[in-house]
């Protein structure tokens, strides 16, 4: 089962990696704060994205390219578990983390599709107006507890500078634009928002 145990963490991260923002005030932002904001703005830089790894599960791609896959996911790892959960990776760890993570993803993309209507989501959630403390997102097509289609958004926010007044709203205001944005993207799913920090995600 390790097969299915790993590539659902793997199409988060995947996600993840896609959906990562970093708003800057425009003209000319701070170098080195910009480059906290890429780090801190890296929740898929985890050794949680690969858990359940394990080369012997993909056969068919051949030995040479199960090679190149577990080479790739080693040096991942090894990047991945010098992050600390509640600290921005630094620039050179991004620069690794993101080499290794794009080897990954080229092998394994045909294994996490992504959906037609994953395209109408992200559509729909460029009309919100996320605070910059939202770093990324991801998102999951399911039924709710009445069976009717849904889609739920995590959103993952930098624990270092979000503001715990404003998570409700921030719920809200989502929930609200989605309802309106995403009939409009042609999907009539009905939308749930989650929150958790990135941290949150790194370590649990």
């Amino acid at each position: 089962m390790a097969k299915q145990d790993f590539l659902p963490n793997f199409r988060i991260a995947r996600n993840l990696f896609a959906h990562q923002r970093v708003e800057t005030d425009g003209s000319n932002p701070d170098q080195a704060a910009l480059e906290r904001r890429l780090g801190r703005a890296a929740v898929w830089l985890t050794p949680k994205s690969v858990k359940g790894f394990n080369a012997d599960d993909f056969p068919e791609l051949g030995v040479d390219r199960q090679r190149e896959l577990q080479a790739a996911v080693r040096d991942f790892l090894e990047v991945a578990k010098e992050v600390p959960p509640k600290e921005p990776a630094t620039p050179e760890q991004l620069s690794k983390g993101k080499a290794a993570f794009a080897k990954m993803l080229e092998t394994l993309q045909p294994y996490v599709p992504a959906p037609p209507e994953g395209t109408q989501v992200e559509e729909a959630l460029k009309s919100v107006q996320l605070p910059p403390w939202v770093v990324s997102w991801d998102y999951r097509l399911e039924n709710d507890h009445d069976d009717v289609p849904a889609v739920t958004v995590t959103l993952f926010l930098d624990e270092s500078s979000m503001q715990w007044n404003e998570l409700g709203r921030l719920a809200f205001e989502t929930i609200s634009k989605l309802l309106q944005t995403l009939p409009a993207a042609g999907n009539n799913r009905h939308p749930y928002v989650q929150i958790r920090t990135a941290a949150e995600h790194k370590t649990v």
